[in-house]
């Protein structure tokens, strides 16, 4: 599906990946996670190959996914969901200050069943999650999907203030431009509307 697609993230840079539905952007985002291995190429990682290496392995390396769809334990509480993190060797105390202080709301639902919140705090609960363990490679699928604008902001805030460093558009398996987001505008726009 994907074809030379070579992409670099520089530590503290946000690179949003874009482009439409069946893009490859998804498929992208599973062979950096080790979801899925490369059948050519190379995946590294703080410059050495890690092809092959299972998901659990790059997630304890600093590899941090928030898959498309909130990844949350519905049937869990807001606080248990949190306490997988500890298993990364942080502390509850220092989850649950990291994850409440960037989201207040969650400290309000600490109790509640994750899968009773609105689709936004499930979304809060899930990055939350991710950036408690203070990864080194945060990927992030479809974070805005189906999220109503107000809370789209506040997830962005907390990401890099919604604005990526660098933007890479994808087509049919290839990235076919990457720049700084405002060279990138127009090309987008022929991207998703086939202009």
């Amino acid at each position: 599906v994907l074809h030379g697609v070579d992409l670099t993230l520089a530590p503290g840079e946000v690179l949003a990946l874009l482009g439409p539905n069946g893009a490859g952007k998804t498929t992208t985002l599973s062979v950096c996670s080790g979801v899925m291995a490369p059948t050519h190429g190379g995946l590294y990682l703080a410059g050495r190959r890690v092809n092959g290496t299972r998901p659990d392995v790059l997630a304890r390396a600093g590899v941090c996914t928030v898959p498309e769809g909130r990844a949350v334990f519905p049937n869990l509480t807001v606080r248990e969901n949190l306490r997988m993190a500890t298993y990364a060797g942080v502390s509850m105390a220092s989850v649950e200050e990291k994850a409440y202080g960037r989201f207040p709301r969650l400290a309000e639902r600490r109790s509640q069943l994750a899968g009773t919140m609105s689709g936004g705090e499930q979304q809060m609960l899930a990055l939350s999650r991710a950036l408690v363990s203070d990864p080194a490679v945060l990927l992030l699928d479809e974070l805005s999907m189906g999220l109503a604008p107000l809370i789209v902001d506040e997830l962005y805030d907390v990401v890099g203030q919604g604005v990526a460093d660098r933007a890479a558009i994808m087509l049919y398996g290839e990235v076919v431009r990457t720049g700084a987001p405002e060279e990138l505008e127009h090309e987008l726009s022929a991207a998703y509307l086939g202009g």
